[in-house]
């Protein structure tokens, strides 16, 4: 038989590029990039090429599992998915009547494009809450730009730029099929390239200015990059004068933080900082990408945000070409986190007020709500008992902060079940495992963070032995526990999502993409979408979320200013999270190809630093904060302050009990957070480094 061939969309991370897969009689013989992609231009990265290792892994879940064990044991027997879905629907129901539907919760981790369909089938079945990492990922960068701007200024016109910055990402490895291209027809033009990171990373050491800034304290360097704008003049008053509000308030508000007053804060030398400001002042256009977790894990995640959306404004860089712009999705309100998929779209007010994130987060009180409120309710049956919890592509036991807490949670959880590729730490916790379907073996539609476009993500395979899509999953459960208004099969799903466009989903996949004309300047027809019809920097209704109505910048909780004491035991300020290309999360730990490129978890050392404490590179020992202990391996670094640590996240496979000896999020905290979104301080806390024991 021939082989065939299907142009569709990988999503073994959110670049999603391009690819060509080969289909041998029903099986994956080859995987390629597109070289047609208006993105990626022909690149794959390790996760894409492992496409065959993952679907044909022997430990793959291929079909329903009970819980035969007790919590945890892993001890899982073989169910059709009739006793799976019958066992779901029983107790989703049987929890709604005696608790209301707001005791049950479902959830995500990566989307896997999950939002238009979860939302509407909690929505149907009456529950508010739907948990993400809102507060982990994305939704502080989102929100923040939002309130201030009334768009998210993500992604950037990079290709175009003069002077493109970097602030808390490396697109390298988390964006490189999505971003990497226009970053380099920036830079082949001449742009300037600025890089906030305390770790001097690949592409920060080709930058014009690095600046190794100290975990947690972004928030004053922006100000101080304001203040030095404002002082030499560099900022553009026409804008500033007709299109934005509180100027002069600002102003006097980032008056104090002067290059040298920041220095103190950040560690970074104050000639540095002014000459990193004045480049991208003096620079027309200029665009900022802020890390979509890097700058979110913070307890001044929402002020990063809005005060990197004030200085793109000031320095007249919105929606302008090579600026941050306000690109206009071509599905609207059906994009993947579009209104209409609103988990509050089909609710009653009062049922809608009941949102676990309503009264400590107002803002994410209507929409995804963070999966800290989630653990503390099942914990402490406030304001009401969580009684089940579904979860879809979600290692939550190793992807949140503190995962001894979550744990506590998941032990004393009535019901949970989880769709998932492979067993986790997570799966293991569940009552019900629902395997899931691969991307190379589902229908998708693709459009989060993909600028004008919308592109189709056609099945390549079937899915192999009883795996299912979760939408298919979700139309099944809805069929056995009568939500009636659910679509009854995934194609009218898809055709749904298509309606803005007027196409349908057997015609979109004989296009493959499309895409809607970019406009700039936007503002000078309609105005900002703000409320104001002005950029809105100073904010006074924040106040009455927990706000302030000037970005403010907070000493992390935990620092060495903030707690001295604690900083002599720990005398070390550690940042978690950095992204390997290799994994997603946590993510294909057990794929040798992917396992190879990264197989123990490092710690990132200043070799000055191990000296000091007397160890060596490679050595394994132990790492330290006040929540716990994991081990680690060394790993010289010398691009980063002596004072500062560095670990990889995701780690937990290869070992007896991982989750709890080489994850990371062991050390981190789940509180305090951000004020208004509830971000956790998991880039910012301290930490000391132990040597293991001989013999």
């Amino acid at each position: 038989m021939s082989v065939k061939t299907v142009k569709t969309i990988c999503f073994d991370c959110h670049s999603r590029c391009g690819v060509i897969v080969e289909n041998d009689n029903g099986k994956l013989v080859g995987i390629k990039g597109d070289k047609d992609h208006p993105f990626s231009h022909g690149y794959i990265c390790p996760k894409g090429l492992a496409a065959a290792e993952i679907i044909y892994h022997p430990d793959r879940i291929k079909y329903p599992l009970k819980r035969i064990g007790k919590k945890g044991e892993g001890k899982f027997e073989r169910i059709s998915w009739e006793e799976a879905l019958n066992t779901i629907s029983k107790k989703l129901l049987e929890y709604r009547e005696q608790f209301g539907a707001e005791s049950v919760v479902f959830g995500q981790g990566t989307t896997r494009g999950m939002p238009p369909w979860i939302g509407p089938f909690l929505s149907q079945f009456g529950s508010p809450n739907y948990y993400a990492p809102v507060n982990y990922s994305g939704g502080p960068v989102m929100y923040g730009s939002i309130l201030t701007c009334g768009y998210v200024m993500f992604p950037p016109d990079f290709a175009n730029s003069k002077c493109i910055v970097l602030w808390a990402t490396n697109p390298e490895q988390s964006w490189h099929g999505l971003f990497m291209h226009d970053i380099r027809e920036g830079l082949k033009s001449g742009a300037k390239l600025i890089v906030v990171d305390p770790r001097g990373v690949k592409i920060a050491q080709k930058a014009d200015h690095w600046l190794p800034v100290r975990p947690g304290t972004d928030v004053a360097l922006v100000l101080s990059f304001i203040n030095i704008i404002i002082k030499n003049e560099l900022y553009d008053k026409e804008f500033v004068e007709k299109w934005t509000f509180g100027f002069e308030q600002l102003r006097e508000h980032v008056s104090r933080y002067t290059a040298e007053y920041c220095s103190e804060i950040t560690w970074i030398p104050a000639d540095d900082i002014e000459r990193a400001a004045l480049t991208y002042g003096k620079t027309k256009a200029a665009c900022i990408m802020p890390g979509i977790a890097g700058a979110c894990q913070s307890v001044n995640s929402l002020d990063l945000s809005r005060s990197l959306t004030i200085l793109a404004a000031i320095t007249g860089n919105l929606d302008v070409p090579g600026g941050n712009m306000n690109y206009i999705t071509p599905l609207g309100a059906r994009a993947c986190y579009g209104s209409d998929y609103s988990v509050s779209k089909y609710l009653s007010p009062e049922q809608a007020q009941k949102s676990l994130a309503r009264i400590p987060y107002p803002l994410l009180g209507g929409g995804l709500i963070p999966p800290e409120v989630v653990w503390k309710a099942i914990l402490e049956k406030k304001p009401y008992p969580v009684k089940a919890v579904g979860i879809f592509a979600d290692n939550a036991l190793c992807a949140f902060g503190d995962s001894k807490y979550i744990k506590s949670a998941f032990e004393v959880l009535d019901f949970l079940f989880a769709v998932d590729y492979f067993h986790t730490p997570t799966t293991a916790m569940a009552d019900i495992i629902l395997p899931a379907a691969h991307w190379t073996e589902r229908d998708d539609i693709e459009d989060l963070s993909m600028k004008n476009y919308v592109f189709c993500q056609p099945k390549a395979l079937e899915p192999v032995s009883e795996c299912r899509s979760e939408k298919q999953i979700l139309v099944d459960l809805a069929k056995k526990m009568g939500l009636n208004d659910y679509w009854k099969t995934v194609e009218e799903s898809l055709n749904y999502r298509l309606e803005p466009i007027g196409i349908t989903w057997e015609e979109f996949k004989k296009m493959g993409k499309y895409s809607v004309p970019v406009e700039y300047k936007k503002h000078e027809k309609t105005g900002f979408p703000t409320g104001i019809g002005k950029v809105a920097i100073y904010a006074d209704f924040l106040k009455q979320i927990g706000g302030s109505p000037l970005p403010e910048y907070r000493e992390p909780p935990e620092s060495p200013i903030s707690t001295p004491d604690l900083w002599k035991e720990f005398p070390l300020v550690l940042t978690t999270g950095g992204r390997q290309i290799a994994f997603y999360h946590s993510a294909h730990r057990n794929i040798p190809s992917l396992r190879k490129r990264a197989p123990d978890p490092l710690l990132q050392i200043h070799p000055k630093t191990a000296a000091e404490l007397g160890v060596k590179d490679g050595e394994w020992v132990y790492l330290s904060s006040p929540r716990g202990r994991v081990e680690i391996k060394i790993k010289f670094f010398e691009h980063l302050h002596p004072k500062v640590v560095h670990a990889f996240h995701g780690y937990w496979y290869g070992t007896e009990n991982g989750w709890s000896k080489l994850n990371i999020n062991i050390l981190t905290a789940h509180e305090p957070t951000d004020p208004v979104m509830a971000s956790v301080p998991i880039k910012g806390l301290l930490c000391r480094v132990e040597k293991m024991n001989s013999g």
